[in-house]
């Protein structure tokens, strides 16, 4: 194929390198397992994602910290988590808290757990309307004492459902909704480009009509770190990551094979931690695959001695 190595000289993949950046009113606090050397904090959980469709919620476990820097943590408020090798690091997941647990104690370690949803969920986004919505005639009346009945119109501004003329294309739609809504999109990728020969009316909540457009195109709707990412199963054909993975260079064990009745075949592999790997990473694995694969899921584990990554890959 003419794919060659690409992972830095020099360099190691493994180690348990872990930073957690929280953004408060107050400031940015960084708490990382690594600096300054002998603080003593530990953090640990595991970060996961896949093609499911929904933002991922994930929980970290922090031990150590001072009481007011345990007060740091508030629901609400956005954080990031960075990790990696010794040379290779970087964020791995981005969101919003949304839970924390009371602090605990085991011994003299006392933890805290913070529960976050990566990216920003748009399934609650409010219907959205034509800008151009027009006017309906609304009829009134009364009957006076004498029985005679007077009537007279207002107008009353109307809400139209936005509606896309014949043979529009969904990508034109998608683009659309995604425009008027608020719902940024990084990748729109689509196995075919459907026409609707009907037109299109906008009746559903944004992020669930995007989705069953993209189910149309025989698509996928999916969550990566911070974007939205619309994409489709197929051959992978990028050298995306410029990653090949070997039992040297990043991986921990050979892959191994899943296969389940009525199920398309994938493999798993397990690697040390590496921040380019993410939903719809393409990469190369030479050891019983040799081949391009496509991330299909993923588990970050975090832990103070090392971390690593379980990938299932198509």
């Amino acid at each position: 194929m003419g794919l060659s190595i690409t992972n830095p000289g020099g360099k190691t993949w493994y180690g348990a390198k872990i930073e957690v950046i929280v953004y408060a009113k107050s400031g940015t606090y960084r708490f990382t397992n690594f600096h300054p050397k002998g603080y003593g904090v530990s953090i640990t959980g595991e970060i996961s994602g896949g093609d499911g469709g929904s933002p991922a919620t994930n929980t970290i476990t922090l031990a150590n910290l001072s009481k007011a820097h345990e007060a740091v943590f508030k629901t609400r408020l956005h954080i990031v988590v960075k990790a990696g090798g010794y040379d290779i690091f970087g964020i791995i997941a981005a969101g919003n808290i949304t839970k924390i647990s009371p602090v605990a104690r085991d011994g003299e370690d006392r933890t805290i757990s913070v529960t976050f949803v990566a990216g920003k969920d748009y399934a609650k986004n409010k219907k959205v309307y034509n800008p151009y919505s027009g006017s309906k005639a609304v009829k009134h009346s009364y009957k006076t004492s004498s029985g005679r009945t007077i009537t007279w119109t207002t107008s009353k501004k109307k809400l139209m459902a936005i509606k896309f003329k014949r043979n529009t294309k969904a990508k034109t739609i998608i683009k659309r909704i995604s425009r008027e809504a608020g719902i940024p999109i990084a990748v729109l990728h689509l196995k075919k480009n459907k026409v609707y020969k009907h037109g299109y009316s906008l009746t559903k909540k944004p992020e669930s009509a995007i989705k069953a457009i993209v189910k149309d195109c025989g698509s996928r709707f999916q969550y990566r770190m911070d974007d939205i990412v619309i994409d489709y199963e197929e051959k992978p054909k990028l050298y995306q990551t410029h990653l090949y993975f070997t039992l040297k260079d990043g991986l921990v064990n050979m892959p191994t094979i899943n296969k389940e009745d009525g199920k398309k075949v994938t493999w798993t592999i397990v690697t040390y931690l590496n921040p380019l790997v993410a939903n719809g990473s393409v990469f190369y694995v030479a050891e019983n695959i040799k081949s391009l694969v496509r991330v299909k899921n993923y588990t970050h584990s975090l832990d103070d001695m090392q971390t690593t990554c379980e990938v299932e890959v198509v």
